[in-house]
C-alpha cells in the first residue's frame, strides 16, 4: 500500500479544509492519513457527524428489527400497518408504500417538504407537502424523510429505542464508537470530538457540535418521536469507525434492491445509481474505473463516503469538513476525484 501518497495528499488539503482523513484497509493492512488546518486537532478515533453514511447503519438496525418481528418478506409489507398512521401519497390513493419503498427511496416521498420535526411524526407529518408527483415505486429519488420513518418502523416492530438497536445490535458488535445525536457514545469518546465546519471566507466557522449537545428524550415515544436521533444523517463516528463500516456492513448486504432498469429517476449524473438495504450500488461510477458499494454523504460543510471495492479487495473511507459557506453541491468536487485517483491506482501495488 502506498501510504506516502494518501499521507501527502491529505497534509496538501489542509488549507482548503479544516480536516481531511482517508482511512483505507487492503487485505489485512490499514492506514490511516489525516490533515488538519492551524489549532484544530484529530486522530482516526475523533468523532464528527458524518451525514448520510448514517443510513447504512439505519438501514442495518431496521433489518434487525424485522428479523426479530419475524417479517420473512419485511421490503413488501405495507409501511402504514407498521406506522400506525395512514402513509397515503393523495394523487395515487390506491398504491401501498411498503417498507422496502422507503428503504430505496422509492416511496414517492420527498425532502421538499421539510423533514425536520419537532413534535409526534404523525401530527406533523403533511401529505400534501411530502410527497412528489410521481407514484409510488415508479421513481428514483433521495429522501431523507423515507429514511426517518424507516427508523420509526424499526421502534415500532422491536417495541425498542431507535438508539438501543444501534448501539446493541449495529455498531457495538464491531466495537466501533458512535451513536446517533450523540446518544450512547461513551464518556471517554465524548473528549475527542470535531465540529463541523465551514469556511466563511476568512475562517473556519463551526456549523454544528461545538460543542456536543444531546437531544431532549423526556417523553419520547416509539415510533413517533424517532427523529429526535437523526436517523437519516445524525450519525456521530469516527474514521476509524467509518472504515469499519467499509468492512462489515457492504459485505453483509450485497444485493441491490432498486436497480436503475426499473424504473426512471434522480440519480445526479451517475452519482446514484442501484440502491440497496442503506448502500449506494455503482456498478459503472463515473469517476471511478471498478464497480462501488458503499455511500456518500454531504452536510453542513461536510463531505464524505465510505466504499468498498471487492474486485480490488480495497475498503476506504475518506471525510472532508469545511467547505465554502454556501456550497451546497452534491456533484464530486475536485479533492474527491483526486482521493478516488489514489485509491483507485492501489490495485496492482
Amino acid at each position: 500500500m502506498n501510504t506516502a501518497t494518501l499521507d501527502a495528499l491529505a497534509r496538501s488539503l489542509t488549507g482548503p479544509f479544516a480536516f481531511c482523513g482517508i482511512a483505507v484497509r487492503q487485505g489485512a493492512d490499514a492506514h490511516f492519513a489525516i490533515g488538519t488546518g492551524d489549532g484544530i486537532a484529530a486522530d482516526p478515533d475523533t468523532l464528527f457527524r458524518v451525514a448520510s453514511i448514517s443510513k447504512m447503519v439505519t438501514a442495518a438496525a431496521f433489518e434487525v428489527a424485522a428479523t426479530g418481528a419475524g417479517l420473512a418478506r419485511p421490503y413488501d409489507v405495507p409501511a402504514a400497518e407498521v406506522l400506525g398512521f395512514d402513509l397515503t401519497h393523495p394523487q395515487w390513493p390506491a398504491t401501498p408504500i411498503t417498507l422496502g419503498m422507503l428503504m430505496t427511496h422509492t416511496s414517492g416521498l420527498w425532502d421538499e417538504g421539510g423533514y425536520l420535526f419537532d413534535g409526534p411524526i404523525p401530527v406533523q407529518f403533511d401529505p400534501d407537502a411530502m410527497f412528489s408527483p410521481e407514484e409510488p415505486g415508479t421513481f428514483f429519488r433521495y429522501c431523507n424523510l423515507g429514511y426517518i420513518l424507516l427508523a420509526a418502523a424499526a421502534e415500532k416492530l422491536s417495541g425498542r429505542r431507535f438508539d438501543e438497536i444501534v448501539a446493541k445490535d449495529v455498531l457495538g458488535p464491531h466495537d466501533i464508537a458512535g451513536g446517533l445525536n450523540w446518544v450512547g457514545v461513551p464518556p471517554p469518546a465524548m473528549r475527542n470530538t470535531l465540529p463541523t465546519y465551514r469556511h466563511d471566507g476568512q475562517t473556519f466557522a463551526p456549523q454544528i457540535d461545538a460543542p456536543p449537545v444531546h437531544p431532549n428524550l423526556t417523553s419520547c415515544q416509539l415510533g413517533l418521536d424517532t427523529w429526535r436521533f437523526s436517523p437519516q444523517g445524525g450519525l456521530r463516528l469516527s474514521l476509524r469507525g467509518m472504515l469499519t463500516l467499509a468492512d462489515v456492513l457492504i459485505s453483509a448486504n450485497d444485493t441491490p434492491l432498486w436497480q436503475t432498469a426499473d424504473g426512471p429517476g434522480d440519480y445526479l449524473d451517475g452519482l446514484m445509481q442501484d440502491y440497496g438495504a442503506g448502500l449506494q450500488f455503482l456498478p459503472d461510477p463515473p469517476f471511478y474505473p471498478r464497480p462501488l458499494t458503499g455511500h456518500f454523504a454531504n452536510a453542513y460543510g461536510f463531505k464524505g463516503g465510505v466504499w468498498r471495492d471487492g474486485e480490488a479487495d480495497i475498503s476506504f473511507a475518506y471525510a472532508l469538513n469545511g467547505l465554502p459557506l454556501g456550497d451546497e453541491d452534491d456533484a464530486l468536487c475536485n479533492v474527491e476525484h483526486q482521493i478516488f485517483a489514489v485509491i483507485a491506482a492501489m490495485k496492482d501495488r
